[in-house]
């Protein structure tokens, strides 16, 4: 054999070996991010490009992050509404924009009438920021942050 016609069929090999492998896109609902129920007083990523995980694939069950979350609660700003932080990580060499937002909820679960809106931000390349939010309410609030990268 020609060595060309070698080189072409271990290529062919290759490839085919390739794709009999299952690989996980992120739009697989396999994904436990897209299963998971939803909790409140949590932060969530919704864009799957910044953190997610996954059970099965070539190498097996693993975790993907270009974003964190260092640490997020719920406080009494001094006019008496609930304040919300969330301390997010980049992992990147780059700085990275984002947006959050945040759904405050009642004890019972019930959404509040006050529509969430997206706030812009930039987390510096393999550094902290900090993202908050005020409830226009003085009641005990739940809450869930959710976070996407900015288009």
């Amino acid at each position: 054999m020609s060595k060309s016609l070698k080189t072409l069929m271990a290529a062919a090999l290759g490839v085919s070996l390739l794709s009999g492998c299952a690989y996980k896109s992120s739009s697989s609902t396999e994904l436990t991010e897209r299963t998971a129920p939803i909790t409140m007083n949590s932060v969530v990523f919704s864009d799957y490009k910044l953190s997610r995980s996954w059970t099965e694939g070539i190498f097996g069950a693993d975790k993907r992050y270009v974003m964190s979350v260092v640490k997020h609660g719920q406080r009494q700003s001094p006019t008496g509404t609930s304040e919300v932080y969330a301390v997010l990580r980049n992992h990147t060499d780059y700085d990275y924009r984002i947006e959050a937002r945040t759904q405050f909820f009642d004890q019972d679960g019930v959404p509040t009438d006050v529509k969430p809106t997206w706030q812009r931000m930039t987390v510096p390349a393999n550094g902290l920021s900090t993202y908050r939010e005020l409830s226009t309410t003085t009641q005990p609030l739940q809450y869930r942050v959710e976070v996407r990268e900015l288009n």
